[in-house]
């Protein structure tokens, strides 16, 4: 059942921003925004953040008997010779105590990898293999399990940081003495040549930007295990949640370097970001496993790391699992599978499969344990805002210049019905209505954040008729006025491209079809059989349905994904490197509230600005929201050390916010899952 809230402040805001919407009377105006009923049981972990994970030398070191053996044999340094000089310590008070080794955690993935230089904007098949392989500076997925004095991201590559005292200076301490999987050592020079010659060079598509973390921003090499950011503006905490996932993850640079154009006359930026394909295996990583086997298509094996930098409170190295397993399938094998018990992960993100899974975990005999979130996942319509990239023709431009007419936007918000489109899509209370932007069902959230406009059919219709746009052949789909010169008389045809890897994108783009139609517009389906991102990155597109889940879920990691605060971001307005976007004034706003956001230490204050960086963009429709719903880990109840109440989605996906190397299958229950290549290592003979 669906909650309403009113009062008399929100009305003001509500009359307010009607009144700010010209030329958009007939329209009914904002409503309070629908708020849906929480599923989560109980309350999580708790911790301080230097009990969870802290730099420190122990006195003594553990490896499993198999691994100590190849050691004994020669083929592997002392494990305190494979170690950082001092290692990140991991608290296992919280959850069940320090596991066993030995083990397999079987994942599905629905996506593939499409080589291994993430450096250089590689897709690694996610499901978690992102979150394995490419090790950051800091690690924010865990800090969901934080007390509140203290939710700084926490350490990864770097162990400690300080700030100067006028906050222009951040010097990092990275692990000293830490080795990459192939047992070549971890450098701050590995940092230096991701952020000079991957984030830095125009020419290869990292993940991260520099302008993410400022303008001029630089980074400096004090020693082999020493960096120093300098800033512009004075003391840019935020900045620290801009160095973790995806962001600064630096890749091996002994590998990656002679592969790169700067250093390699013979390359180029594409041979650059293809030559690390799948099939080279074993992969370098500073992770807890590493790939050691591909097999298109079917099946990817990781297999422990022995030279991974943390251990447990007792002095073991982690990980205690030794091997992982990604089948290689689709997004919805990976929450049937592991409903029936042949897998061990999902997240649990599917609507149309919620009902049934729910059933099924009443049977005492249920594999899996199931625990609900917060709403985090949602789905939207991307308007392509940009004038300046994958403009290819008149139809382009007028399209693009419709994109960016605000009482256009609420004419598309307000044709569609999403109660109807949630229904559709499962019946219950798990899904609402979304009205875009950020998440009020998060730790800065609050119904009054943001502007919600209602289904409104008819005054959808004469909306659009005022704006010149009447069905003058008959056909049911509206004529662009005769007065628009290359577009003068054609139908008002707006491709809308989307993911079939995903049923529910399937659906909902289906739905909209006939939705749209009844508003006037014609809405031609694109469908795509792989990830989005390469469309998205090429400008080539006039809307697409996305999902959304961490960017407005924990914005304050992800400032540079929600305004254009630098050339690629947000998706839906690409700049370029040579011509920077062309900014709407409200997006102007916006992008003033980012850097305000950027450069607040207070965490009160910054997430009262998040609330007010809402309500403008929702005002203004910056995307288009559809529907909003929770998600549910399933986590197989062989595997221990989960913590009690791990989100799907907070400040990372669950995968890493559950701490897979903390994980342990009891040694009385490993044989009921073979390990695919038993007593091996990555690189080993």
């Amino acid at each position: 059942m669906t909650k309403w809230f009113s009062g008399t402040a929100i009305a003001v805001l509500w009359t307010m921003a009607l009144s700010g919407a010209a030329g958009a009377q007939e329209l009914k105006g904002p409503e309070p925004a629908p708020v849906g009923q929480s599923l989560q049981k109980g309350e999580g972990v708790r911790i301080a953040r230097d009990t969870l994970m802290q730099a420190r030398a122990l006195d003594s070191y553990q490896e499993p008997g198999w691994v100590a053996d190849m050691v004994k044999a020669g083929k592997l340094p002392p494990v305190k010779d494979r170690l950082p000089a001092v290692p990140l310590v991991v608290d296992t008070s919280s959850v069940e105590g320090p596991g066993v080794y030995g083990g397999v955690l079987r994942h599905v993935s629905g996506a593939r990898p499409q080589g291994w230089n993430w450096a250089a904007g590689n897709v690694l098949a996610w499901g978690g293999v992102e979150e394995i392989i490419s090790q950051c500076l800091v690690r924010n997925a865990p800090v969901w399990m934080l007390t509140p004095e203290n939710t700084e991201p926490l350490p990864q590559l770097a162990t400690r940081w300080e700030w100067s005292e006028d906050g222009h200076a951040l010097t990092m301490h990275l692990l000293k003495g830490a080795k990459w999987s192939d047992g070549q050592p971890f450098t701050a020079d590995d940092v230096v040549f991701h952020w000079e010659d991957n984030m830095n060079d125009p020419g290869v598509a990292a993940w991260g930007r520099p302008a993410a973390y400022g303008e001029g921003t630089k980074l400096e090499k004090v020693d082999d295990a020493t960096i120093r950011w300098v800033f512009t503006e004075a003391f840019p905490v935020t900045t620290l949640y801009q160095m973790g996932y995806q962001k600064m993850c630096p890749g091996p640079a002994h590998i990656l370097k002679p592969l790169h154009p700067k250093y390699n006359k013979d390359a180029t930026y594409q041979s650059y970001a293809t030559a690390l394909s799948p099939d080279k295996t074993p992969w370098v990583t500073m992770g807890p496993w590493t790939v050691t086997d591909y097999r298109p298509n079917q099946i990817m094996v990781m297999r422990r790391n022995p030279y991974f930098y943390e251990v447990d409170d007792k002095g073991n190295q982690l990980p205690y699992l030794d091997e992982v397993q990604y089948k290689l399938s689709t997004w919805e094998d990976r929450t049937i599978q592991t409903v029936a018990g042949s897998a061990d992960y999902a997240n649990l993100e599917d609507p149309s499969l919620y009902l049934e899974s729910m059933r099924q975990a009443q049977k005492p005999d249920f594999p899996t344990k199931v625990i609900w979130g917060p709403r985090s996942i949602d789905w939207s319509v991307l308007p392509n805002y940009s004038t300046v990239c994958g403009v290819a023709s008149d139809r382009d431009r007028a399209i693009r210049e419709l994109n960016r007419n605000a009482e256009f936007r609420r004419i598309v918000s307000q044709g569609i019905d999403r109660q109807a489109l949630g229904q559709s899509l499962v019946r219950g209370p798990f899904i609402i209505p979304f009205a875009g932007g950020l998440h009020p069902e998060s730790d800065f959230g609050s119904p009054d954040m943001t502007v919600f406009y209602p289904y409104d059919l008819a005054g959808a219709k004469a909306a659009l008729a005022r704006m010149g746009f009447t069905d003058t052949d008959g056909d049911g789909i509206v004529n662009w006025p005769a007065d628009k010169a290359a577009m003068g008389g054609r139908n008002l045809d707006i491709n809308l491209a989307y993911s079939t890897l995903y049923p529910t994108d399937t659906s909902i783009a289906q739905s909209l079809v006939t939705m749209l139609r009844e508003v006037g517009v014609n809405a031609v389906l694109q469908p795509n059989n792989t990830e989005l991102v390469n469309l998205i990155d090429g400008c080539a597109w006039d809307w697409v349905v996305r999902r959304g889940d961490r960017y407005s879920q924990a914005p304050i990691m992800n400032l540079d994904y929600l305004a254009p605060v630098a050339a690629n971001r947000p998706e839906w307005h690409r700049g370029t490197p040579e011509k920077p976007q062309e900014l709407l004034p409200f997006e102007t706003e916006l992008v003033s509230l980012v850097r305000q956001i950027q450069r607040e230490p207070d965490a009160g204050k910054r997430n009262a600005l998040l609330r007010d960086f809402n309500r403008l963009q929702t005002e203004n429709v910056y995307q288009i929201g559809l529907v909003s719903v929770p998600a549910a880990l399933l986590i197989g109840k062989r595997l221990h050390n989960v913590p009690a109440g791990t989100p799907v989605l907070a400040y990372g996906w669950g995968e890493d916010g559950a701490m897979r190397e903390r994980l342990f299958v009891p040694a009385d229950q490993q044989g009921s899952v073979p390990e695919l290549a038993p007593r091996t290592l990555p690189g080993v003979q």
